[in-house]
């Protein structure tokens, strides 16, 4: 039938939107969502074969039966795509707020590294208050950022009690500072403390802290007395080194990550779109057929799924080029495949020379993979 239809009105070989050769697109890019070990019990299939059957009985002469039952595959397609799209959307939702939050504890290493990295190198920070700067300030921080957007005071907020709390660890020798000090710490207390519940921080740890950041307090507020000065002992040796380790840390995730030269497979995997679909080599050498159904905005995750939306797996984009690398991980030709077929027509040496056993005409065998 497609043939006759061809025959019937040449734009099937000069448009690509003739409606014969839209519907044979159509049945086989939709075809490649289908596994054989779904059955031919499968609704796709089932619309695709019911497709085929209705163009071999009906057709003779009016091509709009070609676009009466492209319309009724591509409303059914339409309806199968937004079923999947709504399985899909708990797992797509849950990777963003994974990137963001990631995002959003780079950013406060960022900030943290400035300002630690911004006090005077002969006024270094006590010890005990480094790691807690860099691991639960900066999930405090992190927090913040998160709804900067719609709660921008929550993140100043965060910002000045941070400073705050540096500053207040500071030794206070004027009385004018040391009653700055004792007029904020009424308010700086309780937002730290709300702050720190927010992000679940409690138990042992915790105490430990306040304890010596009271300690400190009351350091800093203590007016000298005349007379031989007492000699501090000054922090132990374990907490200057788990502070050291701290900005280590910091340190470490703040360095750029080693990068080598981008080869083709990092390309390839930097222009995968949406919808795409691929074949996949599981562990177990067992080939499976997925669509890229969702990336996420910074491209930092690509969620694959079948058809329908199930079995759904996540890799970062250095993962995907990986696999397109080892060749566990195949694109699949998703050109429209009539455009496929006359291309090679075409690219025949001697496109007028018929082919061997051809007779007056001429025998195109379309594959469908």
């Amino acid at each position: 039938p497609v043939l006759k239809a061809a025959l019937i009105d040449r734009d099937f070989f000069l448009s690509g939107e003739h409606p014969a050769r839209r519907l044979v697109d159509a049945l086989a890019a939709a075809a490649v969502g289908w596994a054989p070990e779904s059955g031919e019990t499968d609704p796709l299939y089932r619309q695709i074969d019911g497709t085929v059957q209705r163009v071999q009985a009906e057709f003779e002469a009016d091509l709009q039966l070609f676009r009466t039952l492209l319309a009724e595959l591509e409303a059914f397609l339409l309806a199968s795509q937004q079923q999947a799209e709504v399985r899909i959307k708990p797992a797509a939702s849950e990777e963003q707020l994974k990137e963001a939050r990631e995002a959003a504890l780079a950013h406060a290493d960022g900030v943290v590294h400035q300002c630690i990295h911004a006090l005077p190198i002969d006024e270094p920070l006590p010890p005990f208050l480094l790691p807690f700067l860099t691991t639960q300030w900066r999930e405090v921080l992190a927090a913040a950022w998160l709804d900067v957007d719609v709660e921008p005071a929550r993140w100043d907020r965060a910002v000045k009690t941070m400073d705050e709390v540096i500053w207040s660890t500071r030794p206070r020798f004027r009385p004018e500072e040391r009653g700055r000090l004792m007029a904020l710490l009424p308010d700086l207390v309780p937002r730290l403390d709300a702050s720190l519940d927010a992000i679940g921080w409690k138990g042992a740890a915790r105490d430990e802290f306040t304890r010596q950041l009271i300690a400190c307090h009351m350091k800093a507020i203590r007016v000298p007395k005349a007379g031989p000065v007492p000699v501090d002992s000054g922090p132990g040796e374990l907490e200057t080194q788990v502070g050291r380790e701290a900005i280590q840390a910091l340190d470490r995730r703040l360095a750029p990550a080693p990068r080598q030269a981008p080869d083709a497979f990092e390309a390839m995997a930097q222009g995968l779109e949406r919808g795409m679909w691929f074949d996949f080599e599981h562990d177990a050498e067992q080939l499976r057929r997925y669509r890229l159904s969702w990336i996420s905005p910074q491209r930092s995750r690509m969620l694959f799924t079948n058809r329908d939306g199930f079995e759904a797996f996540v890799r970062s984009q250095r993962e995907v080029a990986a696999l397109l690398r080892e060749g566990r991980l195949t694109i699949l030709d998703q050109q429209p495949i009539v455009a496929r077929a006359l291309d090679q027509i075409m690219a025949q040496e001697d496109p007028d020379e018929p082919a061997p056993g051809a007779g007056a005409g001429r025998t195109i065998d379309l594959q469908l993979s």
